[in-house]
């Protein structure tokens, strides 16, 4: 008789069977898990993310898109462009001709990067090359100011105690320079006309309308009823407070420009911080001085109604030969002022003040402007001023001079 081949499980076979049936769907369960989780870490999650990344980024593109324009305006001034006669001959060449663009070509960069740039031409400017002079009394070849606008310049200061040096004849020709050469350089502080006299010079940029005024505290050569009225902007009270009032109402924000101080010293005196008063308190923005040829610090000062009002008590020298190793530490002024798109108020975002250095050579005909950051112990050792002077000028002594001005605080003075 043939054996059964269907014989039943016993108990304990049958409960192995079921283990291993059980197990098996655990591993298919555990495989189907880890493929699945694979998928996901390697293919789903990055095309997640990309889809999540991509989305943010439209949404940060419309939100730009929609968002107001913030605009921006990057000012800079410089200190007194004074010529000395080593300076004029350092223009002119065997050819007989006369150009002065190499002195700025260290700084030119800067000065074109900006939105509007500044300077304080000390001096009178004159066609005539046999009348020109550079001490005591100045006039300096109109190719200064052509250097100066090939250097990237907007603006010119004229305002000064040395604007008179030779009498309005030589004003009216400067006027005349500017006018005919450059009619859309705005020139400040010397007029005419009374008409021209009694109109506020504005210049607009970034969507920033500026008002610029521009006054000197005295001339050399008085007495002033030799001058017409309307010739020289006088740093006097009730004209500014006249002038201030017009300028705030035809532009932003209004920036002065002080031709005061004491020449030589190292702080603003008592007048000068007078007159800085009275403009903060009349609701001056920025107020930049010169004069002193020496650099002087920065600050902001408040009134007490809140307004703010940020001062360059002196940019010192931007070129010059003179001797004391002092007064060949120059600064530029360099202001950020940027409007709110959302309440349209405007602010002073950053003010700095980049030191600046007058490089001369008499023995090699070099007359240039560094940034103190481009300055070298060689060009220092290499200076004409140590012909002229038995202090020491090296680049330590030139960076300690600029680090001292930015701890000078001159409250005490009244």
């Amino acid at each position: 008789m043939k054996k059964n081949k269907n014989i039943p499980l016993n108990l304990k076979e049958q409960i192995n069977s079921r283990i291993g049936l059980i197990c098996s769907i655990v591993v298919m369960i555990l495989l189907v898990f880890v493929f699945h989780q694979l998928d996901y870490q390697i293919i789903q999650k990055p095309a997640d993310q990309a889809a999540k990344e991509a989305e943010q980024k439209k949404l940060e593109a419309e939100k730009a898109a929609k968002a107001p324009e913030i605009s921006t305006a990057t000012v800079i001034a410089v200190g007194d462009n004074l010529y000395h006669d080593s300076l004029i001959q350092s223009g002119e060449s065997d050819s007989g001709t006369w150009n002065y663009d190499a002195i700025y070509k260290n700084v030119k960069d800067e000065i074109q990067a900006a939105d509007i740039a500044m300077v304080d031409q000390e001096t009178v400017l004159t066609t005539e090359h046999d009348a020109v002079s550079g001490y005591p009394s100045f006039a300096t070849p109109t190719e200064v100011g052509d250097a100066l606008i090939n250097a990237g310049f907007d603006v010119i200061e004229s305002a000064t105690n040395h604007i008179d040096d030779y009498g309005y004849d030589y004003m009216a020709q400067t006027l005349n320079f500017w006018k005919t050469s450059y009619p859309d350089v705005p020139v400040l502080g010397i007029h005419d006309s009374a008409e021209s006299a009694g109109e506020i010079t504005t210049i607009s940029c970034k969507d920033v309308t500026f008002s610029l005024l521009n006054y000197t505290t005295t001339v050399n050569n008085e007495p002033y009823d030799e001058l017409p009225d309307y010739a020289v902007d006088l740093l006097r009270t009730d004209q500014v407070i006249s002038d201030i009032k017009k300028a705030k109402e035809i532009s932003d924000m209004t920036i002065a420009f002080l031709h005061t101080g004491a020449e030589y010293s190292t702080e603003p005196d008592t007048e000068e911080k007078t007159f800085l008063q009275l403009l903060l308190h009349q609701g001056v923005d920025i107020a930049i001085c010169a004069h002193s040829h020496t650099l002087q610090n920065f600050e902001t000062l408040t009134d007490d109604s809140g307004h703010q009002m940020l001062v360059y008590y002196s940019l010192g020298n931007f070129i010059s030969t003179q001797k004391d190793p002092v007064c060949l530490l120059g600064g530029m002024a360099d202001i950020t002022i940027v409007r709110d798109p959302i309440s349209d108020a405007l602010s002073i975002r950053n003010a700095d003040l980049i030191p600046l250095v007058t490089h001369y050579n008499h023995d090699q005909n070099i007359y240039t402007v560094y940034k103190l950051s481009d300055y070298t112990d060689k060009l220092a050792a290499s200076h004409g001023v140590h012909a002229e002077s038995t202090e020491p000028f090296t680049l330590e002594t030139l960076q300690e001079q600029y680090k001292k001005v930015l701890t000078q605080d001159y409250h005490t003075l009244g």
